[in-house]
């Protein structure tokens, strides 16, 4: 048997934990094999589930939302502790935007199917706007201020670590704060059917998850050297360093205040228009618990 793994740096546990090989020792103990696929970016893990090419992916909320809407089985497995969504809305300083207010017809660079969707939608609520009043631009954390900075979108939708580097470079000012509304998380899913078939090897992906990020929160400068060294035109070792050390690490089990907190957000989704369906969460809870 073989367990497909999906590896992005939008999700560092599991970024970790691919260049670690630690998942690989322990699935060949039990005659298992472990193949990783490295892609870019989070949002697309639902089509490579969908796909079939992934059996287990690792994103921020909303992402399963969307695969849920469209139609995919999705099964969570395990989610991070709730951390502090270190979200804003970035302006160069010069920009002529006062206040949350005037993002009415302004490109918003963003990391789609990340917390910011959820921000973003937050934003557009509190101010009478849904998404058709914005054009957003999927850019990854490392694109997105050399976006701002040249012009080719008028904010940026900005999380750690890049918005802590951001804040350092002393170029920009905020505009809007994400609130102690949003429950940030890391999500673990898979679809419903694979989850059924394959429980021994979902928990032991699981149980290699939790260990790493044990691992991760008492070594985050050994993580954060790894990060840098793997990740391409990465930010520096000081700000991983600063990052990692700021995150609340762990896998937790599927709760019902996990299923409530996105039942929450799909509806602030759908009232938003990021999602055209409403949907209900409970229906992803069968088989949950690794």
């Amino acid at each position: 048997m073989t367990l497909r793994v999906g590896s992005h740096p939008d999700n560092l546990s599991l970024f970790i934990l691919r260049h670690r090989g630690e998942l690989e020792t322990q699935a060949v103990s039990h005659g298992w094999q472990v193949e990783w696929m490295d892609y870019q970016h989070g949002a697309d893990s639902a089509a490579y589930l969908a796909s079939h090419q992934l059996d287990i992916v690792g994103t921020g909320t909303t992402s399963p939302l969307y695969a849920q809407a469209k139609g995919l089985d999705v099964a969570y497995l395990g989610a991070s502790p709730v951390s502090n969504a270190n979200c804003a809305l970035l302006v160069m300083k010069e920009s002529h935007l006062q206040v949350p207010q005037q993002i009415k017809g302004t490109r918003i660079a963003c990391i789609r199917g990340s917390v910011t969707d959820r921000f973003l939608a937050q934003q557009l609520l509190q101010n009478g706007l849904t998404l058709k009043d914005i054009t957003l631009v999927d850019l990854s954390g490392s694109e997105s201020p050399r976006a701002l900075r040249e012009g080719r979108v008028d904010l940026w939708a900005a999380i750690d670590p890049w918005l802590s580097a951001a804040r350092d470079a002393k170029m920009v000012r905020m505009l809007g704060q994400v609130d102690e509304f949003i429950a940030n998380r890391t999500l673990f899913w898979c679809r419903k059917s694979w989850r059924e078939r394959y429980s021994r090897q979902a928990r032991l992906a699981l149980s290699v998850l939790a260990e790493n990020d044990r691992w991760i929160a008492t070594h985050p400068l050994q993580a954060a050297e790894l990060i840098h060294q793997h990740l391409a035109g990465s930010i520096s070792v000081e700000s991983w360093f600063t990052a990692l050390r700021r995150r609340s690490w762990g896998i937790l089990p599927v709760s019902t205040e996990l299923l409530a907190e996105q039942q929450r957000q799909a509806d602030d989704l759908v009232a938003a228009g990021f999602l055209n369906n409403s949907l209900i969460i409970n229906s992803a809870r069968q088989g949950l618990q690794a």
